[in-house]
């Protein structure tokens, strides 16, 4: 991107990892982003740059699921999302290409869960909530990516900002340490405590230890997950 992504880090540690979230706020009017929710960690960047969030980890182990709407998913009828799921595994895929990594695999059936997550943490502006809290534990996975805001049709833009994390100095050594999952990776700010570059994002995006995701959008419009497995 040509267009730094400034960020405002909110974190919040879970049981076996943490999450770090960017928000641009309103497109092109630098508008803040919101805070990150219960049980997770968040940045909130400003600017015209495209929302997105990442967690890496694993969510909360909570029961069920409260609050949210569904929307038309990819299990049974006609998926209005069909083109922009596939857009975003399209486009993190061709982005780890370059690296010579092998392409994630669409995570298909956790696809309508991941959609309640996005609606619910857009409806209560708590990015990372649902996923942190456990309410749609079958789809947590163990790393969530979330976009605030862009909604559907630009989700390349988003998940393009994410990537675009490595080539921040804070992230230099993010690339030594994706064998597995590692809060303390030398010069790998996850959450942008440190530096102020957020790196969890590109870490989630570029882990050779996942090997599927599913890519989620609000009922509302707006907010995208993104988790990885």
């Amino acid at each position: 991107m040509s267009m730094k992504m400034a960020y405002r880090v909110f974190l919040g540690l879970l049981a076996l990892g943490a999450a770090a979230c960017s928000d641009a706020g309103s497109q092109g009017s630098g508008g803040d982003g919101g805070a990150g929710g219960d049980g997770s960690g968040g940045a909130a960047g400003q600017g015209g740059t495209p929302s997105s969030s990442a967690s890496s980890g694993s969510g909360g182990s909570g029961q069920g699921g409260a609050g949210g709407g569904t929307t038309s998913s990819s299990s049974g009828g006609s998926d209005p999302y069909e083109a922009a799921r596939q857009a975003c595994v399209d486009t993190i895929n061709a982005h780890r290409a370059t690296m010579g990594l092998p392409p994630y695999a669409r995570w298909k059936e956790a696809e309508p869960c991941v959609d309640q997550q996005a609606t619910w943490d857009q409806q209560n502006d708590k990015p990372h909530g649902s996923w942190g809290m456990g309410l749609y534990p079958t789809c947590n996975g163990s790393g969530q990516n979330e976009c605030l805001g862009h909604g559907a049709e630009n989700v390349s833009g988003c998940l393009d900002g994410m990537w675009a994390e490595r080539d921040q100095t804070g992230c230099s050594g993010c690339d030594a340490c994706n064998e597995g999952y590692n809060p303390n990776c030398p010069n790998c700010d996850f959450y942008g405590q440190s530096t102020g570059d957020v790196c969890g994002h590109y870490v989630n995006m570029s882990a050779k230890y996942f090997s599927k995701v599913a890519c989620g959008f609000s009922a509302a419009g707006g907010w995208i997950a993104v988790n990885f497995q």
